[in-house]
């Protein structure tokens, strides 16, 4: 009775069980049939296919009755056999539904719902040899994924040879998209916003708006064995996409399969009414396999420290020597930090040293050969390091850099893992440093199906040793962080260590649209956590406030998630913690739930995650200051919660005061709203907890900052094109730092505004101003809400204003222009002189209209000096004179080179008979036959300073060197572009080969009535070299 009572449970639990994940399956068989569709469970996305008359496959897509997708091909083109993408009908169909919820082993959210309805459709060839082909079709409410697959069959060969997956998105409008350029080897570029008739080539996801405000996102999931996917626009047309497949080198062939089943990676078409719906899905995570992995306990989701933001930023090398930065002492101050600071009891806590193993020395980034992954240099103890670590409740993250050179590292792998796991390390970042593709083997691509099966082969391996895998320079994610939860982060992205490299990446929009395009594919190793965002050792910086950073930590998710900046900058002056680190200590790496309140994809995005009984906020904007309401009703009714607010200060300032940061603790309940009150390339990050009684007793209810404003001062009346200046006083009444954007209007049009943010219980005085009030008579103006109030503007008569004047000498005559620009009500006519030395040497009579804000007309000047030589001083007008000389001193034309370097070869005497007499600008290649990769050179040329330019600085304009140059005038350094190689290669270098160069040389180190001497000194990293093109001079005399 026991047994058949205990089977009898089972069967009845199995039956409930396929029915909940069941609903339906519907097989039909459908000779003939030549259209069929599958819609979403909630009927919102339907799918129809088609075939054309020829046999084509056509599928559509619509959302909500709207076509997103117009009819789009599909098919093969193979290398050994006939494309299988035409003459095909439909044997049969089957529909099924599948409804069920699981459970990743750590992620976004805690339970995962997946339903969908599948629709697989058999197709079958209409003439020999007969070949058949299924497509499957999975519908979800939030978006599609259809793959490919070709069943086993006696008439298809098994050996295929893809050269093109003929796969086409026709989109039906030209929707705004956010993108990245396709390349096979990167992801790291920073994102452009275009129409979608603008792109040629797209890595993915790639992300898009239509003009109805539909926002979708186009990857694929389960990438297996196949390589990588780009999007290419199909010839001729302006909003179809086309599949491009990463090639196997020297070769058309994209893709290589010995056995048959083939089945491709999935499709995918991610749908939401707003972009928070992209952020919130789940379809690439559903569209893969269940864990494979019985025993997870080992998989613990980490926050991390480690030497790295200091090579990245230049104070360390990897390499060995006086500046190594993997020595034992300092991987033993980074530990004593980590368990100091960081929450070692209830979080996993890491170290990760980078330039640990020998192979740094010299050209690391050609050299991938000479890597060792178990060997350390001599300054590095592993053994000890780990052992210290793990002592203090802190684990160990090994760095496996590859440069690569894949065949090298897979020949040690084995051994190293083995020694990594007998030593109690279970998590590994692994790089793939190689711009230009695989070295080894050579002209294989990252993104290509080899190193796609490296990539998955290597997360086998290290899961089968209890290590979990952090990928830089990878393949792009598609959900098979669920199938191998070891896989617990990757790059693939132009991360903070961009900002280090230049000035011109990472701009303060990048973080705003990352959540809606990379991590799209799952998630980032973005490394966050920069306080010194000015960067003090370095000539870059962060375009981020030290609030954004905090923010960061809820904006984007890693297994492995970063505390980057040095332990010093997390200190004060007096060596004591910060108090805003304690949001970074605070804050889980995987969490339970997620929602996205708002965002507009380029300019913010407020994103809420919730851990347990806790949730966290994280919001950023790009270079406009905002204020963004958030309804906090996702909290449990009835329970009261402290609000940690970590915000941009009252007084911060993306370019003056960027790490000003304001804290308040307040009680919180789920009828309230919010302000994040943001300051340009800022954010605000805050942490919700149930507060206890104490919480109650001691701390202030939120009281919402609503800002006030009322007029100080507003003129009765101005006369025409005047500047109108209204005074406003605003307050905060609120508890927290709130803003208020205010507008100047006349006549109800907003001619004027100004975002203010003001500090709880405090008031601010804004001044509005508009200088374009023309026509007179009697205007309306009001600020914002505040009461209108007239304004009368009286006639002007004609008033002239002189601007932008410039001098130059061409030819031995000097010619001036000006800007003349008149504010009067009316048109007038005005005499303006020419004046030389202090003496009017021409005059020109000129009429200039009348307009709002006024009216602008250029005048020009050419005067003959009669005389060779001679200092000039010219003005127009009233205006400042400048300085001009005749003869002009030239830098374009005949210079001196040399290849090498020396940096003997900077001062003024010198031997320069060795030297090659060159002309510029013109790349070194050119000139001397110099193409050499990771070289130096120098040139030099002399120039005679007339005695009479005594007390003038001069400007000189060097144009544009390849890549690094510094430059010296008699021998003292005036002007540098760019980082030379701190190392071997361009280890350590940042290019600065599309810089103008404009130098000024201070008057104390000219030699007036003399002879000087300019020399640059260059390093050349690939390609063009030298000083290789203009604008070249003449030099310009600079008053003091």
């Amino acid at each position: 009775m026991l047994v058949r009572k205990t089977m009898k449970y089972k069967l009845t639990v199995l039956f409930a069980i396929l029915i909940a994940i069941f609903v339906y399956q519907q097989e039909s068989f459908a000779s003939g049939k030549e259209s069929v569709s599958v819609q979403s469970p909630d009927g919102s996305v339907e799918v129809d296919l088609n075939l054309s008359e020829n046999g084509t496959p056509h599928y559509k897509v619509t959302f909500n009755g709207e076509t997103i997708v117009k009819p789009s091909s599909l098919g093969f083109k193979f290398k050994n056999q006939e494309s299988l993408d035409n003459h095909l009908k439909i044997v049969k169909t089957n529909i099924k539904e599948f409804n069920n919820t699981w459970e990743p082993v750590w992620g976004e959210k805690s339970k995962i719902k997946n339903h969908y309805k599948q629709q697989t459709v058999y197709l079958k060839e209409t003439k020999a040899p007969y070949r058949k082909m299924n497509l499957i079709f999975r519908v979800y409410n939030d978006g599609i994924g259809f793959r490919y697959v070709i069943p086993e069959q006696e008439n298809v060969n098994p050996d295929l040879q893809i050269t093109s997956e003929g796969t086409e998105f026709h989109f039906a409008s030209d929707n705004t998209s956010w993108w990245i350029p396709n390349d096979w080897d990167s992801y790291e570029y920073n994102y452009n916003q275009t129409p979608l008739s603008e792109v040629e080539e797209v890595s993915t996801p790639f992300t898009m708006k239509t003009p109805q405000g539909i926002h979708l996102s186009l990857h694929e999931a389960a990438l297996i064995d196949y390589s990588g996917m780009a999007l290419k626009k199909a010839e001729g047309e302006s909003t179809k996409l086309v599949s491009q497949l990463a090639p196997w080198p020297d070769s058309n062939v994209k893709v290589k399969k010995d056995s048959l089943p083939v089945e491709t990676p999935w499709r995918t078409i991610q749908i939401g009414e707003d972009a928070g719906d992209l952020v919130e899905s789940d379809l690439i995570l559903n569209l893969n396999e269940p864990n494979t992995i019985d025993n997870t306990e080992w998989i613990k989701p980490m926050k991390y420290v480690g030497v790295w933001w200091e090579m990245i930023s230049g104070k360390s090398t990897w390499a060995s020597g006086p500046d190594h930065g993997a020595t034992t002492e300092n991987a033993k101050r980074y530990i004593d930090f980590a368990s100091e600071y960081l929450d070692t009891e209830n979080q996993n806590i890491g170290l990760l040293v980078e330039g640990w193993n020998k192979g740094w020395d010299g050209n690391w980034m050609e050299n991938g050969d000479l890597f060792s992954f178990t060997e350390s240099y001599p300054d590095y103890d592993l053994e000890e390091v780990v052992q210290y670590a793990q002592e203090r409740g802190v684990s160990y993250i090994m760095h496996n850099e590859t440069s690569g050179d894949i065949l090298n590292y897979e020949s040690q792998m084995d051994e190293a893992y083995d020694y990594y796991q007998e030593l109690g390390i279970h998590a590994i970042k692994s790089g793939y440093v190689a711009d230009y593709g695989i070295h080894n083997p050579a002209g294989q691509h990252h993104h290509g199906q080899y190193m796609v099966n490296h990539y998955l082969d290597t997360i086998k391996k290290a899961a089968e040793h209890e290590i979990m895998i952090n990928s830089h320079e990878p393949i792009k994610g598609t959900g098979l962080y669920r199938t191998y939860p070891n896989w617990v982060s990757r790059e693939g992205v132009s991360g903070m260590e961009y900002s280090a490299f230049s000035d011109d990446t990472n701009p303060p929009e990048h973080e705003t649209i990352l959540p809606f395009t990379r991590m799209m594919s799952g998630p980032v190793d973005y490394t966050p956590g920069i306080f010194d965002v000015n960067i003090s050792h370095a000539d870059t910086r962060v375009h981020s406030t030290r609030a954004k950073q905090l923010a960061l930590y809820v904006i984007l998710t890693s297994g492995t998630q970063m505390a980057a900046d040095f332990p010093e900058n997390y200190k004060d002056e007096n060596g004591e913690i910060l108090p805003e680190f304690k949001f970074i200590r605070d804050v889980p790496v995987t969490w339970d739930d997620i929602m996205v309140p708002h965002a507009e994809i380029g300019e913010y995005t407020s994103i809420v995650r919730r851990s347990g009984e806790e949730w966290y906020i994280g919001s950023v904007t790009d270079e406009k200051d905002r204020d963004l309401e958030i309804e906090l009703d996702f909290l449990e009714k009835g329970t009261k919660y402290v609000a940690e607010i970590y915000s941009d200060g009252q007084d911060a300032n993306l370019d003056t005061n960027p790490t000003s940061v304001s804290m308040k603790k307040v009680i919180v309940k789920e009828n309230d709203t919010l302000i994040a009150s943001l300051e340009g390339g800022g954010g605000q990050a805050v942490r919700l907890y149930p507060a206890s009684k104490e919480d109650i007793a001691k701390l202030p209810n939120y009281k919402e900052g609503k800002v006030k404003a009322s007029y100080v001062d507003i003129p009765k009346s101005i006369q025409s094109n005047d500047e109108l200046a209204v005074k406003v006083n605003v307050e905060n009444r609120g508890s927290v730092i709130s803003g208020k954007t205010l507008n100047l209007q006349v006549e109800g049009e907003t001619v004027a505004d100004k975002h203010v943010r003001v500090a709880p219980g405090e008031k601010k005085e804004v001044l509005l101003t508009y200088n374009k009030l023309f026509d007179p008579r009697t205007y309306r103006i009001h600020v914002s809400d505040l009461p209108a109030k007239k304004i009368i503007v009286k006639e002007k008569e004609p008033t002239f204003d002189y601007s932008n004047l410039e001098a130059s000498v061409e030819q031995g005559k000097i010619h001036a222009t000006a800007s003349v620009t008149n504010y009067g009500s009316y048109a007038g006519e005005v005499e303006v002189p020419l004046t030389i030395d202090g003496e009017v040497v021409d005059t020109k009579q000129i009429e200039v209209s009348a307009e709002a804000g006024g009216a602008t007309e250029e005048i020009g000047f050419t005067y003959d000096p009669e005389a060779e030589t001679g200092l000039y001083k010219v003005s127009v007008g009233d205006l400042k004179p400048k300085a001009v000389a005749l003869p002009q001193i030239e830098l374009i034309g005949e210079w001196l080179f040399k290849q090498g370097d020396d940096m003997a070869w900077k001062e003024p005497d010198l031997d320069e008979s060795s030297w090659q007499t060159v002309q510029l600008p013109s790349k070194w290649e050119d000139h001397s036959n110099y193409y050499e990769d990771y070289v130096y050179g120098w040139y030099r040329k002399s120039i005679y300073i007339p005695e009479e330019w005594e007390g003038y600085s001069l400007k000189m304009k060097l144009g544009r060197i390849d890549d690094v140059d510094a430059t010296y005038f008699n021998g003292e350094k005036i002007g540098q572009s760019g980082t030379f190689p701190t190392g071997e290669g361009e280890e350590g270098m940042i290019s600065a080969w599309d810089w103008d160069r404009e130098y000024v040389i201070p008057s104390e180190k000219i030699n007036y009535g003399a002879e000087n001497v300019i020399s640059t000194r260059v390093f050349d990293a690939r390609w063009d070299g030298g000083l290789y093109t203009g604008p070249l001079g003449p030099i310009e005399l600079v008053e003091e």
